[in-house]
């Protein structure tokens, strides 16, 4: 047999195996968020039937571009049961009826929690990767993650305080708290006293400024009370000795491996 003959025959047999094996892996649709980037980073674009509509903005999804090029989804569990995906990744919360709905019909449902530690994310990722038969990606993807909110070696540097609408901060122990480690900068929040949630009065602010006070970047406009907080007067009166620097909201608005991206802000923040 020719080699032209035998490259032919393997052609032929690996076209009749791949849709096999494609086959094989589960297709997916998301409807959440959060849910619908960590689909878009974990699995292949073929087992991607849809996802949420919220996932191709690109003030909220660090993963619009991705999220561009697959179907995108209202989330209702009518619209799921037309697409007839092998699993459902949703939100435990957000879509808890959808959820109840969806697993009463018989579908596989996957919802996520919204944990607050790396240790939390990592094992979402892992679990969302082996649903969708991607456990090496999942695992490449969790090993990044501990990486990159690795602290550097030696006491924090600077103080910062991350500040949201209303006066909204977080604490000790949550992901904000580990991006601000991270960056080599230490929670105003937590140095206050403040638990993982909490909030930070304008007043106490104003007595005792972090060095850098950091805000998302969609946040800071007067579209409501609870924004023009962020942009009050007085805040300028701070500046300088105080910096204001911005972080996009979708590099941290859901956990996941993007947030590598919040964290170099945090960093480049950090430099004096």
């Amino acid at each position: 047999m020719s080699a032209l003959a035998s490259a032919s025959r393997l052609a032929a047999v690996l076209a009749l195996l791949l849709p096999a094996a494609a086959a094989a892996a589960p297709r997916v649709v998301s409807i959440n968020l959060c849910a619908d980037q960590l689909v878009l980073a974990l699995a292949d674009p073929w087992q991607v039937l849809a996802v949420g509509r919220l996932a191709a903005d690109p003030a909220l999804s660090a993963m619009h571009r991705e999220a561009a090029r697959v179907p995108a989804t209202g989330g209702s569990a009518e619209e799921v049961m037309r697409l007839g995906p092998d699993i459902v990744v949703s939100g435990a919360a957000q879509q808890r009826k959808t959820n109840a709905l969806l697993v009463r019909m018989g579908f596989r449902v996957l919802a996520l929690g919204a944990p607050d530690d790396v240790e939390g994310v990592a094992a979402m990722i892992g679990d969302v990767a082996a649903a969708l038969e991607q456990e090496a990606r999942g695992r490449h993807l969790a090993a990044a993650l501990r990486a990159d909110f690795r602290p550097p070696p030696g006491p924090a540097g600077a103080t910062a305080l991350v500040w949201r609408p209303n006066g909204f901060v977080s604490g000790k122990g949550t992901l904000s708290d580990a991006a601000l480690a991270a960056a080599g900068l230490a929670n105003q929040a937590a140095l206050a006293g403040i638990g993982a949630w909490g909030t930070m009065p304008l007043e106490r602010l104003v007595a005792d400024p972090p060095d850098i006070l950091v805000i998302d970047d969609h946040m800071p406009t007067k579209s409501s009370r609870a924004q023009a907080l962020l942009v009050h007067p007085a805040l300028a009166r701070l500046a300088p000795p105080m910096r204001v620097g911005q972080v996009p909201t979708a590099e941290w608005l859901c956990p996941g491996p993007w947030m590598r991206a919040a964290v170099d802000r945090l960093r480049a923040l950090a430099r004096p």
